[in-house]
């Protein structure tokens, strides 16, 4: 199937990763697997989402509508399925920063070919336990996909990233920060130190659990870590709360002129 540009379709900013243009605002997944982190809504969101993709495939179908053509996909069948689903039926190509849990890595590898994922993670549950392993772990993924941005996910970040900045392999990190402190472990200001220590040897940084698990808004969240980070991913579970993430990503997130020619001109 030949799928429009994502670069031509996408309605905000960018940053680089070695030769490969990323998307500053992604649309999260998390809450169609009803993460812990939303407490007493997570099955809420498992029974409308997981077990009704059907759901997962219309919301994202109305991000890309709406120039979201970017999502970060949690390794998982039902999610990957429904994610394609979307972008085969919208006919514009998505950028997909996948993550993978490494525990049955030839299938999860497998599981991201089938996405065309543009760049792979490592899941913190992983990360944060096992980093004996990492190194291997992120010398596959370059074996089988070349160049494609690899790294990690850590819910440890003041603790893990500066164990793993050393690591030749991790050009992305995904980390919690957020204005309201959650998530930032082991507290917030080895988690920022970390953040900056990483971004200023040149490894990006994506945010993750801006919302502060659906506690904070678009606008006070992204105007917090637009500064901080490189990225972020944002998880919807209504089309108001995606008309409002991007009402205010355009202003915090969206393209500068120089962006915008840079947009233009192929890699």
């Amino acid at each position: 199937m030949c799928l429009a540009s994502f670069h031509d379709r996408y309605a905000f900013g960018f940053f680089r990763v070695g030769d490969v243009r990323f998307p500053r605002l992604l649309l999260g997944t998390s809450p169609f697997v009803g993460a812990s982190q939303f407490g007493e809504r997570s099955m809420e969101y498992y029974l409308r989402f997981y077990l009704n993709p059907g759901n997962i495939t219309r919301l994202y179908l109305e991000s890309i509508s709406r120039g979201l053509n970017a999502i970060h996909v949690l390794g998982d069948p039902v999610i990957a399925k429904a994610v394609v689903n979307a972008v085969e039926s919208s006919g514009v190509r998505s950028f997909i920063l996948a993550t993978i849990n490494a525990r049955n890595l030839e299938e999860e590898l497998s599981l991201c070919e089938a996405m065309r994922a543009d760049s792979i993670i490592v899941h913190g549950s992983y990360t944060d336990f096992m980093k004996e392993g990492l190194s291997s772990v992120l010398k596959k993924i370059k074996d089988r996909f070349g160049d494609i941005p690899a790294g990690i996910a850590t819910h440890l970040p003041g603790k893990i990233i500066p164990e793993i900045l050393d690591i030749s392999e991790v050009k992305v990190i995904m980390a919690p920060i957020n204005l309201k402190g959650e998530f930032m472990e082991p507290n917030v200001d080895s988690t920022l130190r970390a953040i900056s220590e990483s971004r200023r040897k040149g490894v990006k940084v994506i945010a993750m659990k801006s919302l502060a698990a659906g506690k904070l808004k678009p606008r006070e969240a992204l105007r917090f870590i637009s500064d901080k980070v490189d990225g972020v991913a944002v998880g919807v579970t209504s089309t108001r709360e995606l008309d409002e993430l991007i009402e205010e990503a355009k202003k915090s997130l969206g393209p500068s002129s120089a962006e915008e020619a840079d947009r233009r001109t192929p890699l």
